[in-house]
């Protein structure tokens, strides 16, 4: 099965403002890279694509300063020379503290025609750092930064006078997606036709939608759904393969495709009331370093299992929860209870995945 470059090499008919997914799994990483100098955060002012990567590319030769995926450097290529994504052009990208982790966040605005704008929102930087400091808002109940970035964002693109928009986003850049266009006006949520969240975690109350905007959004979780799993979604979740091990999952290009969608292996329920309801504010109230490294332990547990699927993973089942009395062994007793119960209700979520 194909994945996202192979993709790139099979799919080459004219782009149009109908994405399919695996376009919109390839914008996804179009803010992860260094536009600082060439893309102006003029939403006006907009550069081809290609004529963008093409500045980057020159960029990325005379120095080493910046961090992407070794996949990125490949898309950055073939995008280059990509007939499919030749009208693709660029403008308002916007990068929110750089230097700080734990505050980093990004959009781009993307123009497939002169009707329709494709927003793409990311969070920290696409390092194993950065997928670590993405999860933390799911305890960092103070930090409204990203929140405010999402919302001015959309806000900022949607009185441009165009027809339609679609909010897209990975990581914690889907669940920016999903906040900007949940507390969006109105006016722009009529204008808004798709907001698609790619593995990011469901962290903020939802206001109340109406049913046309619900329907107007979809998540996509690999089947081991260790960013998604606990939240709860405005709809059930798709669950994709994927055919990597562990936290590694999270890599959008070890997705596979068949066509130009994800593999699907269902629909499923990520939500628990536990996880949602009881260890989430529970670690809310925690310090930051006592949260963090609760968390760190479940990520360290799951990347060592080197799980591929569900299956996999309820196999060693054993080594897990004996990995986490190790790990936990220094941890006061009601981080310690509150950790089992986050492991009994995580156990219940994977069952129901068991046929995936």
């Amino acid at each position: 099965m194909p994945d996202l470059l192979k993709y790139l090499d099979n799919y080459n008919r004219p782009l149009t403002a109908s994405l399919n997914v695996a376009d919109q799994m390839i914008l996804t990483r179009l803010p992860f890279l260094p536009w600082q100098a060439i893309v102006s955060k003029n939403f006006s002012d907009e550069v081809p694509l290609r004529d963008a990567l093409k500045q980057l590319e020159q960029q990325l030769v005379h120095t080493s300063e910046y961090v992407l995926l070794p996949n990125d450097r490949i898309l950055i290529q073939k995008l280059q020379t990509s007939f499919r994504y030749e009208k693709v052009k660029l403008s308002g990208f916007k990068i929110q503290a750089p230097e700080n982790l734990d505050k980093q966040c990004a959009a781009i605005t993307v123009s497939i025609d002169s009707h329709t704008k494709i927003i793409v929102f990311r969070g920290a930087d696409g390092t194993t750092l950065g997928w670590k400091s993405d999860l933390r808002i799911i305890y960092d109940a103070d930090s409204t930064t990203w929140q405010d970035f999402a919302v001015d964002y959309l806000k900022q693109v949607g009185i441009l006078p165009f027809d339609t928009l679609q909010v897209i986003g990975f990581s914690k850049g889907g669940s920016m997606a999903i906040y900007a266009a949940s507390h969006a006006s109105s006016d722009i949520q009529k204008r808004v036709k798709q907001v698609v969240n790619f593995d990011g975690p469901q962290v903020a109350s939802k206001p109340t939608q109406t049913e046309p905007v619900k329907s107007r959004f979809q998540t996509y979780l690999p089947q081991l759904p260790f960013f998604g799993i606990g939240s709860e979604f405005t709809n059930p979740p798709i669950i994709v393969n994927s055919t990597a091990t562990g936290i590694w999952q999270h890599d959008l290009y070890s997705w596979q495709l068949h066509d130009a969608i994800p593999v699907e292996l269902g629909r499923a329920s990520t939500t628990d009331n536990f996880l949602t309801h009881e260890l989430r504010p529970w670690l809310r109230q925690q310090k930051h370093d006592r949260a963090q490294l609760f968390i760190d332990t479940f990520w360290t547990i799951l990347d060592k299992s080197e799980a591929v699927s569900i299956n996999d993973l309820l196999k060693h089942w054993q080594q897990v929860t004996k990995a986490f009395r190790i790990q936990s062994n220094s941890w006061d007793p009601m981080a310690r209870q509150m950790g089992q119960k986050a492991l009994q209700s995580a156990f219940q979520i994977i069952v129901t995945f068991a046929h995936f």
